[in-house]
């Protein structure tokens, strides 16, 4: 049998001495190290590098400006259009009056029209009735009143000369506290000679020239309302046609018969208000023995159209018929008193409580509104402001884009 080969076992490593210091591997270096090499480690070790800065937005690109260059330009574009429009409200007044009164009439009738009994008849006839009816009352209140407010214009000045001694005893407390130089009757006493004679007449006023151009407003409105009453549906469905997508004639729809509901509903309320308003001045009126009380308090009714200036104006005319009816200053005042308590009671009260909130409008937006249109139409313009701002409010609300002003509104 062949003998298997020896093989040499492996050889020992020999023994390190015991004063030599063990040689280090990876993991020895790593953990057999003493404190001092690793201390000096950490010192010469590099420091990291910083963090790469966030790279700049790019410039805009020339589309992006382009874009916004287009957005201001719009808007001043808007401010232009807004100025040439209040521009041509105030040189075409007598144009542009008529017109927006007839459409407020026809807003305000257009809804009756479709209710029984008028909704059986054709529409130019019940056009006519409503038209009729309302001329009716209008000149049953103005015959009422004419008499009355002729006289009073009379004696207007004469009232304003029997006035004067009650102001200054009102202001001569006044005068007393801040120890003036010289009272009022020194002051008028001072400026008259003694041979002078103050003759006060009442002013006359061209009724003559007046009266055809009011005439031909009373008439141009009563057309334009007989025509918006009859064809005003017509004008309505030619409108939709021109819009271009069911949506957007749906949006227009809406606006056109929200604006006429609501504002039908304004002013419905407003006038019941406004005739509670005037009888309840009346009764106080009457009982204070003032002279003519229908006749305050159908003015009463018809100023209350104007919130803020309306009542007023009022105040201060009840305040001068009471300087002209009552003796001491405490009667004088009690009319303007009254008045504006039950002024305050409606205003406050049996106004919102009918209206509810649909219509609640920011009284700093009234007021600003009602100065821009009395400032451009004068009266007529105090009249139809506040119908003209529920109809911004409603058209801002329904119409995309628009809704902040119609919070702003609010």
């Amino acid at each position: 049998m062949p003998k298997r080969p020896k093989t040499k076992p492996p050889a020992k490593a020999p023994a390190a001495p015991p004063g030599d210091a063990v040689p280090s591997t990876p993991e020895a270096g790593t953990h057999g190290a003493s404190a001092e090499a690793l201390a000096n480690a950490a010192v010469h070790e590099p420091a990291p590098a910083a963090a790469p800065e966030s790279p700049r937005p790019p410039p805009p690109s020339g589309h992006a400006a382009r874009l916004a260059a287009l957005q201001v330009n719009a808007r001043l574009l808007w401010v232009l259009v807004l100025a040439l429009l209040l521009y041509t409200c105030y040189f075409a007044a007598s144009l542009i009056l008529p017109v927006v009164l007839a459409a407020f009439f026809a807003m305000l009738l257009s809804p009756l029209v479709k209710r029984a009994p008028l909704r059986f008849l054709p529409r130019g006839a019940a056009a006519v009735l409503l038209v009729a009816a309302l001329l009716g009352s209008l000149g049953a209140v103005a015959v009422f009143v004419a008499r009355p407010a002729g006289d009073w214009a009379s004696k207007v000045p004469f009232a304003l000369r029997e006035a004067a001694p009650r102001l200054q005893q009102m202001v001569q407390p006044l005068h007393a506290a801040r120890r003036a130089s010289a009272t009022l009757d020194e002051f008028t006493e001072g400026e008259a000679t003694p041979g002078e004679r103050i003759v006060v007449r009442p002013p006359s006023v061209d009724l003559v020239a007046a009266t055809p151009r009011v005439l031909g407003y009373a008439l141009a409105v009563i057309l334009l309302t007989f025509t918006f009453l009859v064809y005003g549906d017509d004008l309505l469905r030619k409108l939709l046609e021109m819009r271009r997508t069911r949506a957007q004639k749906r949006i227009t729809a809406g606006i056109v018969q929200e604006i006429q509901s609501e504002l039908s509903r304004y002013m419905l309320t407003i006038s019941f208000t406004a005739v509670v308003l005037g009888g309840a001045t009346s009764l106080w009126l009457a009982w204070l023995g003032v002279e003519d009380p229908l006749l305050w308090g159908v003015l009463a009714a018809a100023f209350n159209l104007a919130p803020f200036v309306g009542p007023a104006v009022v105040a201060l005319l009840l305040g001068l018929v009471g300087l002209t009816e009552f003796d001491t200053v405490s009667a004088a005042l009690l009319p303007a008193a009254g008045y504006l308590v039950l002024n305050g009671l409606e205003s406050q009260l049996l106004t919102p409580m009918a209206l509810g909130k649909t219509m609640k409008i920011n009284p700093l937006a009234i007021i600003l509104w009602l100065m821009l249109w009395g400032w451009l139409w004068g009266v007529p313009g105090l009249l139809v402001a506040v119908p003209m701002l529920v109809c911004l409010k409603i058209v801002a609300s329904r119409v995309d884009g628009w809704n902040h002003w119609s919070r702003l509104l609010e």
